[in-house]
């Protein structure tokens, strides 16, 4: 099948380059990831149809950025709700990218498939075990979080914490969107 959206017909060629430099800022580096074709210039996954939304893509890569700054949500917090949200909505491309970003924060492999399956993984904190627990918690909400989650959450983590891990979820959410828009999700799996 061919590319829904082809890189040669995005109406914003430079969007490729913006989206190269946020990742690059957000992951102290090259990305631990593929977000283009072997030609390197052609965008996969999430990526593509971002090319075809200007004046959004730029604020949202702004946003994802502010994210990823470690004051804003740790690292390892961060991951744990990304694999927290991965294990409620079946996004391949997500389970991929975030994989080798999970290792780098120290979790392991064994760690990670265990969360992949809803399972909070073994040896973390309470913290980041919470940051899991309510990044799958808010991945499904669709009304007002009761108070005893609510109690929980903020019994083992700070309230800026805990809305750190609502951004990322969020923006987990729209990441995801554009990954299934863009339909090439089995070649990832």
């Amino acid at each position: 099948m061919a590319p829904r959206f082809p890189f040669d017909e995005s109406p914003d060629p430079e969007a490729r380059d913006v989206i190269e430099q946020a990742l690059e800022k957000m992951h102290s580096g090259v990305p631990p990831f593929k977000f283009t074709e072997d030609d390197n210039q052609t965008l996969v996954g999430c990526y593509a149809p971002m090319c075809y939304s200007p004046i959004i893509t730029r604020q949202f890569f702004a946003l994802a950025k502010a994210c990823y700054d470690p004051t804003a949500v740790k690292p390892k917090i961060r991951e744990l709700a990304i694999l927290g949200f991965a294990s409620i909505i079946h996004v391949p491309y997500i389970v991929y990218c975030h994989r080798g970003c999970a290792e780098q924060v120290g979790l392991t492999s064994e760690q990670y498939d265990a969360g992949l399956t809803g399972e909070t993984p073994r040896g973390l904190s309470e913290a980041e075990a919470m940051a899991y627990q309510l990044a799958r918690i808010l991945t499904q909400l669709t009304s007002r979080l009761d108070d005893s989650t609510w109690n929980a959450a903020t019994e083992k983590l700070e309230k800026a914490e805990v809305v750190g891990i609502t951004h990322i979820v969020a923006g987990y959410r729209w990441v995801a969107l554009f990954a299934q828009l863009n339909g090439d999700e089995n070649r990832w799996e």
